[in-house]
């Protein structure tokens, strides 16, 4: 359900039990969209349980077979009882455990993505309601999430979808992330300096300020020593 203020199909924020436009910070309907802070959370709570289950499983089967065959074969030490009854028991414990784990690591899987996925939803709709720039530290102050996640977040977007986010740096030398697609144009607030692929810095084009507009060199490189 898109949110009422600014027509963003955003995941909400909890502020204790108020909910808030994960874009815009305006309150919202409780459960009137995806939550930012639990999803993904039951789908990795289940992994961590059967995880923790298939360990037992493996553990108490194995307990249980090796008991079943020393009991027996000092019992019957002429028959082969214990090995009878112990081995399937051993190779049935693995097998339940391993499907266990397999199905926990999928599920785990499946949560951390899911995680992730509404954190970047809720990344692009406040860089939209931001022109088009986030700063990390702004990003996990709005979306209460730790900073280095954030970081991490925003960082990995610049260097997987370079055409869409990229790292760039203030008059004051402080970074930030332009989203270049994201809705309306940025204003621009002085020179900016793109920070590219290669770790080399290219000076943009400034548009809207005063005086000449910047002129690019050929290769668009800022050179050691040059102007």
């Amino acid at each position: 359900m898109p949110c009422p203020h600014c027509q963003q199909s955003a995941p909400i924020v909890y502020k204790g039990v108020f909910a808030f436009c994960s874009a815009c910070g305006q309150p919202r309907a409780p459960f009137s969209g995806k939550a930012l802070a639990f999803a993904g959370k039951p789908s990795k709570l289940g992994g961590r349980v059967g995880r923790a289950l298939g360990v037992l499983v493996l553990g108490f089967g194995l307990l249980l077979a090796a008991v079943l065959m020393l009991s027996l074969q000092l019992l019957w030490p002429a028959q082969n009882i214990g090995y009878a009854l112990g081995l399937p028991v051993a190779l049935v414990s693995m097998v339940v455990s391993a499907l266990l784990l397999f199905a926990s690591r999928r599920l785990g899987r499946a949560g951390a993505d899911a995680e992730r996925q509404a954190q970047l939803e809720a990344l692009y709709a406040l860089a939209v309601n931001r022109a088009g720039t986030l700063t990390s530290a702004d990003a996990a102050r709005s979306l209460q999430l730790d900073a280095a996640q954030v970081e991490a977040l925003l960082s990995d977007l610049a260097k997987t979808q370079p055409d869409y986010v990229s790292l760039e740096l203030d008059e004051e030398g402080q970074p930030f992330y332009l989203f270049s697609r994201a809705g309306a144009r940025p204003q621009p607030f002085g020179a900016k300096y793109r920070v590219g692929p290669e770790g080399k810095v290219r000076v943009a084009d400034v548009l809207g300020v005063d005086g000449p507009r910047q002129s690019l060199a050929d290769d668009g490189v800022l050179r050691r020593g040059g102007r």
